[in-house]
């Protein structure tokens, strides 16, 4: 028994630390078009910002082409996050992009449905659940909670395979969907 005790536990530290090793640990598809040599912005806009209390967010839809013959072109938008020392700067395609907010739409759901968070409580959606085995959780992207704590709610933003968060009191689900539904509207037009 005692044996198979030490199997169980030595085999569940062994998948949680290839776990924490491989969730968020490259760079999503558009992050890493962006950083090829070659690569430029052929367009970009920026379609929101937000601070609060030294924490700030710049979302920027862009359009992204590589100098080759090919040419290929990437559009997407670039989500950069920023408090006291801490910085992250994530990159989505026209596909992570329309997945996030499908998240968002499930989070905004689900508080519609059963109400906010309690006090120190998070709402997250499956989309950006690391134990779910989504193709796209190796992937450097972006993940987003809803959170309360003790005065107000807001919302956590936060680089999937990276430490610290973003968070934003008095935002919500519905406005990050809109700021990326408006940025995609603008990409449909390049």
């Amino acid at each position: 028994m005692r044996v198979a005790s030490g199997v169980v536990v030595y085999y569940s530290l062994f998948l949680a630390f290839a776990w924490s090793q491989s969730v968020g640990s490259e760079p999503s598809p558009m992050e890493a078009f962006a950083n090829r040599q070659g690569v430029r912005t052929v367009w970009s806009v920026r379609v929101a910002r937000w601070e609060h209390e030294g924490t700030g967010l710049v979302i920027t839809a862009l359009v992204l082409e590589d100098n080759a013959p090919s040419s290929r072109r990437l559009r997407g938008v670039k989500i950069d996050l920023s408090s006291g020392n801490a910085q992250d700067q994530i990159y989505l395609d026209e596909q992570a992009t329309e997945r996030t907010r499908s998240a968002l739409e499930e989070i905004a759901d689900a508080v519609a449905r059963s109400g906010v968070p309690g006090s120190n409580g998070c709402m997250g959606a499956k989309e950006f659940w690391p134990l779910y085995d989504w193709t796209w959780n190796k992937y450097h992207e972006l993940n987003v909670d809803l959170c309360s704590d003790s005065k107000n709610l807001g919302l956590v933003l936060y680089g999937r395979g990276k430490r610290g968060s973003f968070r934003f009191p008095d935002k919500n689900p519905t406005d990050l969907d809109r700021i990326l539904a408006s940025a995609m509207e603008q990409l449909k037009q390049q």
